[in-house]
């Protein structure tokens, strides 16, 4: 198995095992770049971003996940530069699946 396919196997074992534990997928395919580590692991521990960029993250998360969620990265679905992200200025984007209690 290759690095890329290895990706493929977790991403799609994760997702089922989200899924058998009645838990609601939604896949959003246009999620900034900068955002993803923010995303994961949480404002307070990304140094790189600006306040207004924390403030959108902040905002996106209130809005759609206000009961938290996980999320998995599809890391070969993306496009290279997307002139209408989930939030922000047009970038690169990632497919995105977040899932949350049902």
């Amino acid at each position: 198995m290759t690095a890329s396919s290895k990706d493929c196997w977790y991403h799609r074992n994760k997702l089922e095992s989200m899924k058998e534990n009645n838990n609601m997928p939604l896949v959003w395919n246009n999620i900034p770049e900068w955002a993803i580590f923010a995303l994961e692991y949480g404002t307070r521990e990304e140094l790189f971003l600006s306040d207004e960029d924390k403030k959108m993250i902040t905002k996106f998360i209130a809005e759609n996940f206000p009961n938290g969620y996980t999320m998995s990265v599809d890391w070969e679905s993306y496009k290279e530069f997307d002139t209408n992200p989930a939030f922000g200025k047009a970038c690169k984007t990632y497919k995105v699946t977040f899932i949350t209690e049902s």
